[in-house]
């Protein structure tokens, strides 16, 4: 491991001298961060002004993502975040400063907004970022830590807020990119857009599919976007948002270490091809949203959402099918009031949300004849209905932001939020005085306060604190740990408090850094486990107690010349359980200690840019139980609950050309150069094998071609 090291800093080292003598004018400086404007809090407001640590991956770090499908590679510099994929398409686990963690599919505790328009339900679970077709995204901004004074408890761990591209200055541009590698990976994508008079719009389509690296890992997806930007009148803009994905993965799940020992990392599950296990989303969503400035010191925010989505999972137990339907309005009033040395920015609003969803979950059979295939969607019910059940959920939430600007260096911003959830089950199958139908219902107030002083143009410092709370999802609610059925009693919300303190800004467009500490305390943490009697279908939510979360997030960026740029992110994490006995001083599962992502890009020969990643992960533990904390017995071997730790290296060659009115990039990208073989998602599970693990890919190769006329 040295000699790679080692070698990579020669690489670098090398590479650095010889681009220093190029005379290509293009730059890589550093922007001033500082002087951007993010739309995150709610309200526009510059970087410097905003008392929280945020991270932004700018249009330039998404161009240089090499198969653009999937957040793992979006987010890859953002401290304080960790993006599991362990199946290597677009299907991914999201955690940011702990949060998020142990979910079974998705992520809840982390708000996500796609162009503003929220993708959690109304109990503030993400099922997936299947929406988001990284080639036409134009930023993100991360805000992390206890968000949920903005956002409700959809936003406990932080928020990403996704801004997609608006169309081009010309009536009319075209875009087309395709890529294709290891394991049969193959994305298109076409789009066309421009600007006409008051008219601005972007359309795109694109298509991506594998065959994954372990067996029945399969991926296909399909995803229609549309964007369209239109200011009849000076002070009326209005954004009409349309998309539609179609998402197909086989679900080969983890195995246990024998398997792996046995068979080899690329076995699928003993239950996977005679079961078919797979998971398949469609989903259509069309929003509008209106900005209408009523004079120059106020305006008014609408948006409006519907969302149609069908959802079907099989496993080893049961066919499940889970369509919904999901509606959404939001109203915001922003006022400015004062003197140029004491000016308010005020913001009130409102959030409401509803969800309708139908669930039947029949039980199937095996088929040991069936031949696997990558996309087959046979099902083999059994035919025993299992769950009828139709579940409402509704959600209110009132706000109030005051960002007060003291003076020209002094910023202090308060955020206030109050949030109702309410929901409702009917049971379809059970009548009577054997009926599970039931209802619960969450509120809390949560707020913080934060201050920002701009001590120079090179040191902008920030501090907060506040409070969080993440209510139970539907699928915590309805995954009932005593039979098929009904809502989960026993599982409350989890609440939270803290605080950061941080650091950020340039030095001479040269230097741009940000570091950040923070301290978090939560009680009724959730924790996740399975019950026998269910088979593999899914997991069981409870609350285990308190947890202490702190922590140091870091990040660099580095041009010394036009022609280079060095990029480093560092996360500590220090993330134990307080109570009860039974897991105090545990660490909580899939969390490493030390996350390190660093890369170097450089331009040469003009139209060259190559650029080196590595991308290192500390050892993290997978379970809760205090009996199994540290080793558990494997069918009479005894394994240890603790996963290692791997240090992958990736490389990426980018030539830009142009060819009369055409100009485009290729690219060539390899990653896991040393074929490192480590695990890329792990979960707890029950029975002999207790832990699961997902394999990650070995050596992989992607090219792409982009060109635009």
């Amino acid at each position: 491991m040295k000699t790679k090291i080692f070698s990579l800093f020669i690489i670098i080292l090398f590479s650095t001298n010889f681009v220093i003598a190029q005379d290509d004018k293009d730059t890589m400086k550093i922007k001033n961060l500082n002087e951007l404007i993010i739309t995150a809090p709610r309200t526009d407001i510059p970087l410097k002004e905003m008392p929280a640590a945020i991270s932004i991956v700018t249009n330039e770090q998404l161009n240089t993502m090499s198969k653009s499908i999937a957040a793992d590679e979006a987010l890859r510099l953002v401290p304080g975040v960790r993006v599991d994929n362990g199946t290597g398409g677009s299907r991914v686990h999201i955690y940011v400063r702990g949060q998020g963690v142990l979910s079974e599919r998705g992520f809840r505790g982390i708000g996500v907004l796609i162009d503003g328009i929220p993708v959690n339900d109304p109990g503030g679970y993400a099922p997936d970022l299947y929406d988001v077709d990284w080639k036409t995204v134009k930023n993100v901004e991360v805000v992390k830590g206890l968000a949920a004074s903005m956002y409700g408890g959809s936003a406990n761990g932080g928020v990403l807020n996704i801004i997609t591209n608006d169309g081009g200055e010309k009536p009319v541009n075209a875009t087309f990119y395709a890529s294709a590698g290891s394991y049969g990976f193959m994305k298109t994508l076409a789009q066309v857009d421009g600007t006409k008079d008051k008219l601005n719009y972007r359309i795109s389509y694109s298509h991506t599919q594998g065959f994954g690296y372990r067996i029945h890992q399969g991926f296909r997806g399909d995803n229609f976007s549309e964007k369209l930007n239109w200011t009849p009148l000076d002070k009326v803009k209005i954004t009409q948002l349309l998309s539609y994905t179609s998402y197909f993965n086989q679900n080969s799940e983890g195995i246990n270490l024998g398997r792996y020992d046995t068979i080899g990392p690329q076995a699928a599950n003993t239950d996977a091809i005679p079961f078919n296990e797979f998971q398949k989303t469609q989903r259509l969503t069309g929003a509008t949203i209106a900005k209408i400035n009523i004079c120059k010191d106020q305006n008014i925010q609408l948006k409006g959402f519907f969302r149609f989505n069908n959802y079907k999972e099989t496993s080893n137990n049961n066919d499940d099918n889970r369509p919904y339907t999901n509606e959404g309005f939001s109203a915001q009033y922003n006022l400015k009031h004062g003197e140029e040395n004491l000016l308010n920015n005020i913001s009130l609003g409102a959030d409401l949300q509803t969800l309708t969803l139908n669930q039947h979950t029949i039980s199937v059979q095996k088929d040991e004849n069936r031949v696997d295939t990558h996309f087959g969607e046979e099902c083999y019910d059994a035919g025993v209905l299992l769950r009828n059940q139709r579940i409402h959920q509704s959600s209110t939430g009132v706000f109030f932001i005051d960002k007060l600007d003291i003076n020209k260096k002094l910023y202090a911003t308060l955020n206030v939020r109050y949030d109702y959830i309410f929901n409702k089950l009917t049971d379809n199958l059970l009548k009577g005085d054997s009926s599970l139908s039931d209802s619960r219902e969450f509120s809390n107030t949560s707020y913080r306060l934060g201050l920002a002083y701009d001590v120079c143009k090179s040191a902008n410092i920030y501090v907060n604190f506040g409070t969080g709370f993440l209510a139970p999802t539907n699928d915590e609610l309805y995954n009932n740990p005593e039979k098929w059925g009904g809502f989960n009693k026993t599982i409350k919300p989890s609440t939270s408090m803290g605080g950061e303190i941080g650091i950020r800004g340039d030095i001479n467009k040269i230097i741009y850094y940000d570091i950040t500490g923070f301290s978090i305390d939560s009680k009724n943490e959730f924790y996740r486990y399975r019950e026998p009697w269910m088979g593999n279908t899914s997991a069981v939510f409870g609350n285990i107690g308190k947890s202490k979360r702190y922590g140091i997030e870091t990040f660099l960026s580095y041009s010394p010349a036009e022609y280079v740029k060095f990029d480093v992110a560092y996360t500590y994490s220090h993330f134990q359980y307080t109570s009860p006995d039974s897991v105090k001083d545990h660490w909580i599962p899939q969390c490493p200690q030390h996350i390190l992502s660093a890369e170097v890009s450089f331009k040469f020969l003009k139209d060259f840019t190559l650029t080196l990643n590595t991308e290192y992960q500390s050892k993290w533990c997978i379970q809760v139980d205090d009996s199994i904390y540290n080793n558990f017995n494997e069918n009479g071997i005894i394994r240890s609950s603790w996963v290692d730790g791997f240090n992958i290296y990736s490389a990426n060659l980018d030539y830009n050309w142009e060819l009369g009115k055409l100009d485009g990039i290729i690219s060539l990208f390899a990653k896991n150069i040393f074929d490192e073989h480590y695990f890329g998602f792990t979960e707890p599970n029950n029975g002999p094998d207790y832990n699961s693990y997902q394999p990650a890919p070995g050596r992989e190769f992607f090219v792409s071609l982009k060109i635009k006329f």
